[in-house]
């Protein structure tokens, strides 16, 4: 079982996030996640990146399902006013599947592979 653990990558010239999390999370690793991912995005802006324009690719391949309190807090970081133009979502498995569909809205799209949802990303 992996530890549950998240990385950010930021490139906000190339108004591109990647989110990569793995294992099992709770309360903690979810409020740690979404205080420095809000931290990045601020940062993100005053580097250029421009609101409404930001894609975002979300990695849970190695992700394990969460409880539903944990799962409705990370639905928070997917909402109409954020500044992704487009969130890919990267899972594996029919339950991580259904999970990650609860918490998309119209500028989501699932996928099984990262080279997959990049492209989606980036076709304009």
């Amino acid at each position: 079982m992996a530890p549950p653990t998240f990385h950010i990558e930021a490139d906000a010239p190339g108004e591109f996030l990647k989110l990569t999390l793995t294992g099992d999370w709770d309360a903690e690793i979810t409020a740690r996640f979404a205080a420095e991912v809000g931290a990045t995005l601020r940062r993100m802006v005053t580097e250029g990146t421009r609101h409404g324009q930001l894609r975002t690719l979300i990695d849970m391949k190695r992700k394990n399902v969460v409880p539903q309190t944990v799962a409705a807090e990370f639905a928070k970081m997917v909402r109409p006013d954020s500044p992704s133009k487009r969130i890919a979502l990267v899972f594996s498995g029919a339950l991580h599947r259904m999970q990650a569909k609860r918490i998309a809205d119209e500028r989501c799209a699932l996928f099984e592979s990262v080279e997959e949802a990049r492209a989606w990303l980036f076709a304009d």
